[in-house]
């Protein structure tokens, strides 16, 4: 099960920047980088996937490619990666910890179908004006908003669109203004994982995430996905044990 967390989570950083011009996605034995063109750590991203294959080398080079450019970046491991000696290189290449996250899957054939009122106030990004709408909300986690992340969405739009791509992005609406937004990525056709939960601070506390989740859940059960998975955010895991989400491992970040 951690294979195809971190496969998941792998695919999603990687998928929409193969298909963009200006995105560059590098491989080396055990590691995975892409370079946005922004500096933004929200999509610059390394990944180690196997520390039994990495070169320490190839680790330090891109790290200098990022400084050298001053961008921002972050480092992605999950726990069973991140050994003594890996964590002494870290140290070693000044990198810090910026975060913990639970790695948490669930098993659909357990889940059932949950109502919510709020279901009739969700939809899925059919236009690129949805996609800005959508880029916005993530925006805002920052104060002030990150404008490379509206910039992302722009350039990428026409990928999150393609049903090709396997991925889609839920809005819920209070009236005709977007209040939350969460994205469904599929990395096959047995599990989909869910990224980039956020409700806007003023619209907090309504059960907005709550019925972006269970809509995503529902969708991917009737879909006839086996597993869904997510990374937790401190203030997110209560919900998503309620819901039967369990942690198996723990995602660290670096920058």
């Amino acid at each position: 099960m951690l294979n195809i967390l971190d496969h998941n989570f792998n695919l999603h950083a990687t998928r929409i920047p193969r298909l963009t011009a200006g995105i560059e996605v590098v491989q080396r034995p055990g590691l995975t980088c892409i370079d946005s063109g922004l500096s933004c750590d929200t999509f610059n991203i390394i990944h180690l996937t196997d520390t039994g294959q990495f070169q320490a080398a190839d680790l330090k080079l891109i790290l200098d490619h990022f400084r050298n450019k001053q961008f921002a970046y972050c480092l992605w491991i999950n726990r069973e990666q991140l050994s003594p000696e890996v964590a002494y290189l870290f140290n070693e290449l000044r990198l810090t910890r910026q975060n913990a996250e639970p790695g948490m899957v669930l098993d659909l054939n357990h889940y059932r179908e949950i109502t919510h009122p709020l279901h009739a106030s969700i939809r899925l990004a059919r236009t690129e004006d949805d996609v800005r709408q959508f880029a916005d909300i993530i925006a805002r986690n920052w104060d002030p908003p990150d404008e490379h992340v509206r910039q992302y969405y722009a350039r990428t739009a026409a990928h999150y669109l393609d049903p090709e791509n396997q991925i889609r992005l839920a809005l819920c609406y209070e009236g005709n203004t977007p209040a939350g937004v969460v994205e469904i990525f599929a990395s096959d056709r047995e599990t989909i994982g869910l990224y980039g939960l956020a409700t806007l601070l003023s619209f907090r506390g309504r059960g907005i995430g709550n019925a972006l989740m269970t809509y995503a859940l529902n969708l991917a059960l009737r879909d006839g996905y086996q597993q869904a998975i997510l990374q937790a955010s401190e203030d997110g895991i209560g919900i998503y044990e309620r819901l039967g989400f369990r942690e198996i491992t723990t995602f660290y970040e670096y920058a």
